[in-house]
């Protein structure tokens, strides 16, 4: 619209709603303020949208966040109306909430954000995305898909190659495939960042191609399609009992630029997991396993912090395991200097955290590196069922 002088006219929001850019910010500013004033403890060291509250007879009551969503974590026991014993502390939140707030109690958690939550007879809880799967399949493979023993793994025997040829290919050779291309894999990371770590390696290395599509990448996706469809209902299954965090790291020397993988373990599954391209060309499987070792440290100092937050600290320094013994020499001492100092600063964050106590690095065999599924395709199925077994806690 213009005024009168023909001068363009702005609108301003007086009021934040749901959808504009600020608004989750603003309600997130008053939710906030709203939880530390019914005495919640934010989690600023590792994640400050989780909140947890202490009290003397030893009642749990810990809250995630997430825009509007509230996720209520607690030990209270609910009877048939989601109401706890009198007196304690999770209905006296609830009240509060409900009256200070216009909040929708959705009972137990059954999804979030197309995760599935599936609470298991022994006390474990299972996150799968079968649903979305599903739906992936319907959108991607109307005509069906491949079920040869083709598709027990989640890439054909040429998946190298085809990359290879695609980043050699000229750019622009397929213009009408670079949406699809792209659709699909955006599709399949969320899945791969999310409950399928099985799949984190091909979909990674798929994102390398995502500007140079040809006909081969995409039937690569139809293969990862078909390998999901076969295993639609795998998942990560977090065990009850009590359990330390563990790490391994691997790494793929490769000409150019090497592979990192590298998973972090609570409670019988994984927590976080990575398969990436590395920075920088390393000069040696050493320097390579040392970068690799340097981005699970991350990941691991991170969740050391996380579960000190939730009471459950850890009572040592956490094992981030590596089948390089060479790295592992390297993590505890400054040795082979004349080898190793070229390497940048910050791929040796490892050794800053094994110097802290932070972290110790064993050293375990190749057959035992569960992260060896995240830096290179694997010939043999049952070795690569193998270790998706452990990583994700199958029976």
């Amino acid at each position: 619209e213009y005024d009168s002088d023909g001068t363009p006219r702005i609108a301003r929001v007086v009021k934040p709603i749901y959808g504009i850019q600020q608004a989750g910010r603003r309600l997130q500013r008053m939710l906030f303020a709203w939880l530390l004033d019914q005495g919640f403890a934010q989690l600023d060291d590792s994640d400050g949208c989780v909140f947890t509250r202490s009290h003397a007879d030893g009642e749990i009551l810990t809250i995630g966040v997430y825009v509007d969503n509230l996720q209520i974590v607690h030990s209270a026991r609910l009877n048939g109306k989601g109401r706890g014993p009198d007196g304690c502390a999770y209905n006296a939140f609830m009240d509060r909430l409900a009256a200070e707030w216009d909040v929708v109690d959705e009972g137990p958690m059954e999804d979030l954000l197309g995760i599935e939550i599936e609470y298991l007879p022994s006390g474990s809880i299972k996150l799968h995305q079968t649903t979305y799967i599903r739906k992936l399949i319907e959108r991607f493979c109307p005509d069906g898909y491949r079920t040869d023993a083709s598709t027990k793994l989640p890439y054909s025997s040429t998946f190298l190659q085809s990359v290879a040829d695609a980043l050699a290919a000229p750019a622009g050779l397929h213009p009408e495939l670079v949406k699809e291309l792209q659709e699909r894999i955006g599709c399949l990371l969320y899945a791969a960042t999310s409950t399928r770590p099985d799949i984190a390696f091909p979909v990674q290395y798929l994102c390398r191609c995502l500007h140079r599509p040809t006909p081969a990448l995409i039937a690569e996706t139809d293969h990862v399609f078909a390998y999901l469809a076969r295993h639609s209902s795998a998942g990560l299954t977090y065990d009850r009992p009590a359990t330390r965090l563990s790490g391994h790291t691997d790494a793929s020397w490769e000409t150019a630029a090497s592979t990192s993988g590298w998973v972090v373990q609570w409670q019988g599954a994984a927590l976080h997991w990575g398969s990436r391209k590395q920075p920088c060309v390393a000069l040696s499987t050493c320097e390579a396993e040392i970068i690799a070792l340097s981005e699970g440290a991350k990941d691991m100092v991170y969740f050391r912090k996380l579960v000190s937050g939730l009471n459950a600290p850890e009572p040592g320094p956490s094992s981030l395991a590596t089948d390089s013994q060479s790295a592992r020499d390297v993590s505890y001492n400054p040795q082979h200097h004349d080898r190793m100092k070229h390497v940048q600063r910050r791929h040796f964050f490892v050794r800053d955290m094994v110097e802290s106590f932070e972290l110790e690095v064993p050293f375990v065999r190749t057959a035992d590196n569960v992260a060896d599924m995240f830096t290179k395709p694997m010939k043999n199925p049952n070795e690569f069922h193998k270790l998706r077994r452990l990583i994700m806690n199958e029976s």
